[in-house]
C-alpha cells in the first residue's frame, strides 16, 4: 500500500502540472522539460525507496519496485540510477538464492555500462562529469559480476573480471574501487594458496589506505596481512596484524570481521604453541557466532518470506498477463479479415522486393569472391615480403657483426699493449662506442626474433647471480660519463650465489633496464635490489627492482612505453632507439612474468619483476661467469683458426697468442681439411659463412677421417639460426662473435679438458 501510494502521488503530481501548464499556455518544449524533470525526481525517490527495502530484507519489494524504477530510469537516460538499481536487483536475487536471475542482471549491467560509456566517449560535447559517472558505472557493474562468481566459489572468472576493471579504475584514480578490486584479488589468491600473487595485490591494496581511511578498510588490510604471515609460518607477525584487525572491526561494529579475525588468530596462537590463548579465542568465537546466529535466523525468515511474496506476485502477474492475452486474442479475431486482405498486398510487394534483393545478393556474392581473390594475392605477397625481410636481417647480422668483431677485438688487444698506455682513454672510448653500436644492432635483431621463432625457449645453465649483477653495473657506468650516477646494489643475503636458469636473458633484461635508468638520470642514484620472495626444495622466486631518481615518466607515456618504437613519438633528446623496454617485456613473457612500473614525473622511476630459478646443487660451480684466465691458459696447445676474413683471422690469432697458444690459420674450408690431415691439432675454431665450402660442410668432411678433435663454431651468425637449421651438425660447441675473452678462453679450456 505504501509503495502504491507513492506511485499514485507522483502520477497525480505529474497530471496536475501538465494541466496547469496548458492553462497558462507555455510552449511544448517547456512542457517536455518539466515532465522530464518530474520523471527524474520520481526515479530518485524510487531509488531511495528500493535501497531502503533492500536493507530491510524486503527483497520482494526491492525486486518489484526496482524493476519499475529501472524502466523509468532508462527512459529518461538516468544511467547512474539505472546501474544502482541493477546492483540492488542482482543482489536481491542472490539473497533469495535465485542465482540464474542474479547472473543475468549482473552480466547485462556490465554489457550495457560498457556500451553507454563507449557511446558517450565518442561525443565531444558530453561533459567530463558524465563520462566519469559512466566509467564508474562500468567498474561497479564488473565488481558486482565478479562478486557473483566469487560467492559461487568460481575463483578464476572472478579474478579475471576484477583484473579487467583495474585499468579503468586506475585511469579514474578511483581509490575506493581500486582498494576493493585489489583486496578481492588478493583474498582470492590467498584462498588458493598463491602467496606470491596474494602478496603483490595486497601491496597494491595498501597503497589506497591512509590514516583517514575508514576503519573497516584498514581492518581488512590487517586481516589479509595476518593471514599471509600465518600462511608463511610466521605466527608472531600474524598475531600482531590479526589483533589489530579485530580491534578495528570491533570499533566499526562489524561482527563478521571480528569472527573471521578471531578464527585465524586462534590458529596463529596454536601454531605458536600457545594453546590456552587459542582455546579462549575459540570459545569467544563460538559465543560471537551464537549471537550472530540469532540475527541470521531472523534474516533467513525474512528472506524466505520475501521469496514467497515474490512468487505470489509473479503468479498474480502471470494471471493478469493471461487475461490480457485473452482480451488481445478477441481483438485480433475481429481484425483477421482486414489483415488477410492487407497481407495479400504485402505478399505481392514482398515477392517483388525478394526478386530485386536476390539480384543484388547475387551481384554481391560475385563481388565478395573477387575481393577474396585479391585479398589472398595480397596475403601471399605480404608473406613473401616477410620472408625476404627475415633473409635481409640474417644477412645484415653477419655483415655487421663481422667488422664489429674486428673493431672490438683489436681495441681490446691494443688496450693490453704497454706501449699504448697513454692512449687508454681514447681506446676505452673506441671500445665503448663499438660495444654501443653492437648493442643497437643486437636490439634490432632481438626485437625481430624474440618470441617469433618456434625454437625460442629458456636455456638452463649454472651461473653466479652476484657476479653477473656486479659486471652489468660496472658496464652501465660508461653510459652516462658527463654526469655520472651512483650505483647501489643490494642482494638478499639468503639468496645463494649459484643458480640455474637462463643467465643470458637475465643479463639482457638488466642491461636494458639499467641502460634506460642511466640515460634518464644525471648525477643521481640508481639502486638495484634483489629479494627472495619464496623458496621450495628445488626452486627460488626472486624479485628484481631497479629504482632511479631521474626525470621520471608522465602518465600518458606509461601507456605505450613498452611498445616497440614508442620513442619515435617522444621529444626527449636522449640517446637510444627505444627498443630496450619492448625487448624486456618480450623476454619477461618468456619467463611468464610481468614488469611493474611506478614513476612520478620529476622524481624518478621504479621497475620490478619476478622470476623463478632452479636451485643449483651445493657441490656445483657456476659456469656462466668466469674469472680472468692466466697468460698460460692455452700453453702448448695447437689451434687451427678457419676464417675467410683476414681481420677476423688476425684478431682471433692475437687473442690466442696472448694466452700462449700456437695458432695455424686457414682461409677456407678446403684449406682447413688439408691442414687437419697433415698437422697435429688440439682444437679447431670454424667459421660458418664461407664461400665455396661453408663451416658445416668442412666439419662434415673432417669428421670422416677424424671424429675426436674438438671443432667449435666461431661465427657472427645468430645462435638460433645455427641450432635451428643445423641441429644435426657434428660441431662440439658454438661461440658467437663478439665475445668476452674470459668466456672465450673458458669454452676452449672446457673442450681441451684443461
Amino acid at each position: 500500500m505504501r509503495t502504491l501510494a507513492i506511485i499514485i502521488l507522483l502520477s497525480l503530481y505529474s497530471g496536475c502540472f501538465i494541466t496547469a501548464q496548458n492553462n497558462v499556455g507555455v510552449t511544448n518544449d517547456s512542457v517536455q522539460k518539466t515532465i522530464t524533470q518530474i520523471k527524474w525526481e520520481r526515479v530518485d525517490t524510487l531509488v531511495r525507496f528500493t535501497r531502503k527495502q533492500f536493507y530491510r530484507n524486503n527483497f520482494d519489494k526491492t525486486i518489484e519496485i526496482g524493476e519499475q524504477a529501472r524502466v523509468l530510469a532508462k527512459e529518461v537516460e538516468d544511467y547512474k540510477s539505472y546501474f544502482r538499481l541493477s546492483s540492488l536487483l542482482g543482489n536481491a536475487f542472490l539473497k533469495i538464492e535465485d542465482t540464474l536471475q542474479a547472473k543475468k542482471i549482473f552480466s547485462k549491467a556490465v554489457e550495457e555500462a560498457e556500451q553507454i560509456q563507449m557511446a558517450r566517449m565518442a561525443i565531444d560535447t558530453i561533459s567530463e562529469d558524465l563520462k566519469y559517472i559512466d566509467a564508474r558505472s562500468v567498474i561497479t557493474a564488473e565488481i558486482d559480476l565478479g562478486n557473483f562468481y566469487a560467492l559461487q566459489e568460481k575463483e578464476k572468472p572472478a579474478i579475471a573480471i576484477y583484473k579487467k576493471a583495474l585499468p579503468l579504475a586506475q585511469t579514474l584514480a578511483d581509490t575506493t574501487h581500486l582498494y576493493i578490486l585489489n583486496y578481492n584479488i588478493a583474498e582470492l589468491n590467498l584462498n588458493a594458496e598463491r602467496k606470491t600473487d596474494a602478496q603483490y595485490f595486497l601491496d597494491q591494496t595498501k597503497r589506497y589506505v591512509t590514516d583517514q581511511t575508514a576503519k573497516p578498510y584498514v581492518a581488512g588490510v590487517n586481516l589479509l596481512e595476518g593471514r599471509l604471515a600465518h600462511s608463511n609460518n610466521n605466527p608472531k607477525k600474524a598475531i600482531t596484524f590479526l589483533s589489530k584487525s579485530i580491534q578495528l572491526f570491533e570499533e566499526s561494529g562489524y561482527t563478521e570481521g571480528v569472527i573471521q579475525g578471531n578464527e585465524y588468530l586462534a590458529e596463529a596462537y596454536e601454531k605458536a604453541n600457545d594453546y590456552k590463548t587459542a582455546y579462549n579465542l575459540i570459545k569467544k568465537t563460538d559465543s560471537l557466532k551464537a549471537e550472530k546466529y540469532k540475527t541470521d535466523k531472523i534474516q533467513a525468515i525474512e528472506t524466505v518470506t520475501a521469496k514467497f511474496k515474490l512468487d505470489q506476485y509473479k503468479q498474480e502477474l502471470s494471471a493478469q498477463e493471461l487475461q490480457n492475452e485473452f482480451n488481445k486474442e478477441a481483438a485480433r479475431k475481429e481484425t483477421t479479415i482486414l489483415w488477410i486482405k492487407i497481407a495479400s498486398g504485402i505478399l505481392l510487394a514482398a515477392a517483388i522486393i525478394l526478386f530485386i534483393s536476390y539480384r543484388k545478393r547475387r551481384k554481391l556474392f560475385f563481388d565478395v569472391i573477387d575481393k577474396n581473390k585479391k585479398y589472398l594475392a595480397a596475403k601471399e605477397r605480404s608473406e613473401e615480403l616477410a620472408e625476404a625481410r627475415n633473409v635481409l636481417f640474417s644477412n645484415i647480422t653477419h655483415e655487421l657483426r663481422t667488422p664489429m668483431y674486428g673493431i672490438i677485438g683489436i681495441s681490446s688487444i691494443l688496450m693490453k699493449d704497454e706501449n699504448l698506455k697513454g692512449h687508454n682513454e681514447n681506446l676505452n672510448s673506441l671500445k665503448f662506442s663499438a660495444n654501443y653500436l653492437l648493442s643497437l644492432i643486437n636490439n634490432v635483431l632481438q626485437l625481430t626474433n624474440v618470441g617469433s621463432q618456434s625454437q625460442e625457449s629458456l636455456k638452463k645453465s649454472k651461473f653466479n647471480l652476484h657476479a653477473l649483477i656486479e659486471n652489468i653495473t660496472k658496464t652501465s657506468r660508461f653510459i652516462n660519463t658527463d654526469n655520472p650516477n651512483k650505483y647501489i646494489v643490494s642482494i638478499d643475503e639468503k639468496i645463494p650465489k649459484q643458480l640455474v636458469g637462463d643467465d643470458v636473458k637475465l643479463s639482457q633484461i638488466l642491461i636494458n633496464l639499467l641502460s634506460n635508468a642511466s640515460k634518464f638520470t644525471n648525477d643521481g642514484t640508481i639502486k638495484v635490489t634483489v629479494t627472495e620472495v619464496d623458496r621450495t626444495s628445488e626452486k627460488i622466486a626472486l624479485q628484481f627492482e631497479i629504482e632511479d631518481d631521474g626525470i621520471g615518466i608522465s602518465e600518458e607515456k606509461k601507456q605505450y612505453i613498452f611498445d616497440a618504437f614508442s620513442r619515435a613519438n617522444t621529444r626527449e633528446a636522449k640517446q637510444g632507439t627505444g627498443l630496450g623496454l619492448p625487448i624486456v617485456k618480450k623476454l619477461l613473457d618468456l619467463h611468464q612474468s610481468v614488469i611493474h612500473l611506478e614513476s612520478t614525473l620529476g622524481k624518478g622511476t621504479k621497475v620490478g619483476f619476478l622470476i623463478n630459478y632452479d636451485l643449483a646443487p651445493s657441490t656445483s660451480k657456476g659456469t656462466s661467469l668466469q674469472s680472468a684466465p692466466t697468460k698460460s691458459a692455452l700453453k702448448d696447445k695447437t689451434i687451427l683458426v678457419v676464417d675467410d676474413n683476414r681481420i677476423n683471422q688476425l684478431v682471433t690469432k692475437k687473442i690466442l697468442e696472448i694466452y700462449s697458444a700456437k695458432t695455424i690459420v686457414a682461409g677456407s674450408g678446403a684449406e682447413a681439411i688439408e691442414i687437419t690431415k697433415r698437422e697435429t691439432l688440439d682444437l679447431i675454431l670454424m667459421d660458418i659463412n664461407m664461400p665455396e665450402m661453408n663451416g658445416f660442410e668442412a666439419t662434415e668432411a673432417i669428421r670422416e677421417f677424424n671424429d675426436s678433435i674438438p671443432i667449435l663454431a666461431l661465427t657472427a651468425v645468430e645462435l638460433e639460426k645455427i641450432t635451428g637449421e643445423h641441429a644435426h651438425s657434428l660441431m662440439n660447441d658454438f661461440i658467437i662473435k663478439p665475445y668476452t675473452n674470459e668466456i672465450f678462453i673458458a669454452i676452449l679450456q672446457k673442450h681441451l679438458k684443461l
